[in-house]
């Protein structure tokens, strides 16, 4: 008989939940037709969803140091690659659809427009997170690994940053984003001066 573990079943849940941002993006170009503007649409799909599964990521210990099964943990990982996964697109659509490869172009809009240069910052910074992800990394690393991957706080500041000063004017939702990170940095804080 097949047995399936606990954290098995957590990671099913997190790669479904993982994919329904891209889900529901195709049943809206299915039913709804080609997006009058694909850039604005395709940036703000991705965008959102790495930015959702960062913090999510973000938010698991704290969820289980407040009592939640230690089984949670099991969707650190993949709400992480998945975040990454989801950075990847939202990048390769601002250079394939928004400026068609156009890397002079690109560079010269990297100089002028600020909230390109933290997004930016922010990918490069999870590089190295996403490829040390592995078990394999984590045993070869040792301490090393938790400090590289206390990173991700800094590339969710960044991400967060990158919202607020890309939309301008409204900034009620990256606000919503800053006040979650907020309560998170500051419990992570207070979690290491206690153990201190």
């Amino acid at each position: 008989m097949l047995r399936v573990s606990t954290p098995s079943v957590v990671r099913a849940l997190v790669h479904l939940l993982a994919l329904v941002p891209l889900m529901l993006l195709s049943w809206r170009i299915w039913h709804e037709g080609w997006p009058f503007d694909p850039v604005a649409t395709f940036t703000t799909a991705t965008g959102d969803a790495a930015l959702n599964l960062l913090i999510a990521s973000l938010a698991v210990t704290p969820l289980v140091r407040f009592g939640a099964p230690k089984f949670v943990l099991a969707s650190r990982r993949p709400l992480g690659l998945y975040a990454f996964s989801y950075t990847i697109a939202h990048l390769v659509v601002y250079m394939w659809v928004d400026y068609g490869w156009d890397w002079q172009l690109m560079s010269q809009n990297l100089l002028t427009k600020r909230y390109l240069i933290v997004g930016l910052a922010a990918f490069i910074i999870m590089i190295p997170l996403a490829l040390t992800s592995t078990k394999h990394m984590q045993r070869r690393l040792g301490v090393w690994w938790k400090r590289i991957h206390r990173f991700n706080y800094v590339i969710a500041i960044l991400a967060v940053i990158h919202f607020l000063w890309l939309v301008k004017s409204d900034i009620r939702e990256p606000l919503i984003y800053a006040i979650v990170l907020i309560i998170l940095l500051g419990l992570r804080i207070a979690w290491n001066v206690r153990q201190k």
